[in-house]
């Protein structure tokens, strides 16, 4: 049908030729992505007779010999390759030329919704995992990112052609908002459980004011045997209260410990020896009956003795320390589990985006060429600093004697818009150092 076309001709060009660039950054391993490199996906329309793919190859040909656009001398991972949309007999279903115009927005919107999961779910995923290995696995497949990029194709499976770009969009996503949600309560989990850990990990410090006594007064350093001699006494009346002197102070405290209270036995005060901290504080134990043990804290407190609150236990101890293996394991086990969630969510929303900038690609290039659908598409990443030369060389091979833009565009347009004589979107996959 020429309906499109002709409808094509009355409609702003404000709202049919733009295509505004996502700007996101990414990085450069060996062989991989750099800081600030972005990627163009751009198309050009072909003959609307049948058989137009020696003209998708003479537009590639065209592309990789020009030394503005192809990547000679900066490795074959900045393309150009093929981003092969459906068009012709096999392309999109979207029915009517309003539904095409409407999803112009709804696509737009959609592709900055999955942009704004995909690189919350590659920030948590390399917070989980600063060596995260980004692959994607799509078609019973697993790739490097930029593999997956160089050989996309359409997943038929996922997003049949039969169904209609908005159903194949409403169900893409679907599935994205659902991975984000999924992500979102695994991690709530995880952190749940490293929270638990935190309460009862072991508090390190040079200070033994600062420290748990659990894990001071262990059982390999206290001393007990069921004896009148044991380190802790625990008994229906008689009850053990440990004490911290700072440096110097243990004569005083010798002196005068025995008459703070009523009922602290005599000579019941002993030091825990090898247990002074690096500032010369020393870890003290002192026997008493159980009705005076509040009151000679409250002492101890107005002489600026720490008394701490603490019973030994050796079957506690124990517990303890199985609660800590148990709370470790149980942490490595949710980090695996999350750390694999976001590998394989930040995969499927890979999937998801390259789709919707298929889907996009496909719409405005209808828009722009009219129908039936024939046109060329293809992904690059184009050299640092030079974009206004790429752009010059993009209308050169693409668009022959159409000027690149920016024009003028009417009295709707904003003064700060460019159009180029092709379709163009831009995006960069990733956006966290690492």
């Amino acid at each position: 049908s020429s309906a499109p076309s002709f409808a094509l001709a009355f409609c702003p060009l404000s709202s049919l030729l733009s295509a505004p660039a996502i700007r996101i950054f990414g990085l450069r391993a060996p062989g991989k992505m750099s800081v600030g490199q972005e990627f163009w996906i751009v198309a050009a329309g072909c003959s609307k007779e049948q058989g137009s793919s020696s003209e998708k190859e003479a537009y590639l040909a065209a592309l990789k010999s020009n030394s503005t656009i192809a990547s000679r001398g900066r490795g074959a991972e900045d393309g150009p390759w093929k981003f092969d949309v459906p068009d012709g007999d096999r392309s999109l279903l979207f029915g009517s030329f309003d539904n095409l115009i409407r999803l112009t927005d709804d696509l737009q919107k959609a592709d900055s919704a999955v942009d704004s999961i995909l690189h919350r779910l590659e920030r948590q995923y390399v917070e989980l995992d600063p060596k995260a290995d980004f692959k994607v696995k799509s078609q019973r497949q697993e790739k490097p990112f930029l593999e997956y990029l160089k050989n996309w194709q359409w997943d038929e499976a996922k997003y049949p052609k039969t169904r209609s770009i908005l159903d194949n969009m409403t169900l893409l996503m679907s599935v994205v908002t659902k991975l984000d949600e999924e992500a979102r309560n695994k991690t709530a989990q995880y952190n749940e459980f490293k929270t638990a850990k935190g309460n009862l990990a072991k508090k390190e410090g040079a200070s033994v004011t600062g420290r748990d006594l659990v894990d001071v007064l262990t059982p390999d350093v206290v001393k007990i045997n069921g004896t009148a001699d044991d380190d802790f006494i625990y008994t229906e009346h008689i009850t053990t209260v440990v004490v911290i002197l700072a440096r110097g102070t243990d004569q005083e405290f010798l002196a005068s410990y025995e008459t703070m209270v009523e009922k602290v036995i005599p000579l019941s005060a002993r030091k825990f020896p090898g247990l002074d901290d690096k500032d010369g504080n020393s870890l003290w134990r002192v026997l008493m009956f159980k009705s005076a043990a509040e009151a000679f804290k409250r002492h101890c407190r107005e002489k600026r003795i720490i008394a701490r609150d603490f019973e030994y236990s050796d079957d506690g101890y124990r517990k303890l320390k199985m609660q800590r293996e148990q709370i470790e394991d149980s942490v490595k086990r949710q980090h695996e589990l999350v750390r694999g969630l976001y590998q394989a969510a930040w995969s499927d929303a890979m999937v998801a985006w390259t789709h919707i900038k298929a889907m996009r690609v496909f719409v405005e290039s209808v828009l722009r060429f009219g129908m039936p659908p024939r046109f060329a598409s293809f992904i690059f990443a184009p050299k640092p600093g030079a974009n206004i030369a790429v752009r010059k060389a993009l209308a050169d091979v693409l668009a022959k004697g159409i000027p690149s833009g920016p024009q003028d565009k009417g009295g709707d347009a904003q003064d700060d818009e460019e159009y180029y004589p092709y379709v163009s979107l831009a995006f960069i996959p990733f956006n966290v150092p690492r």
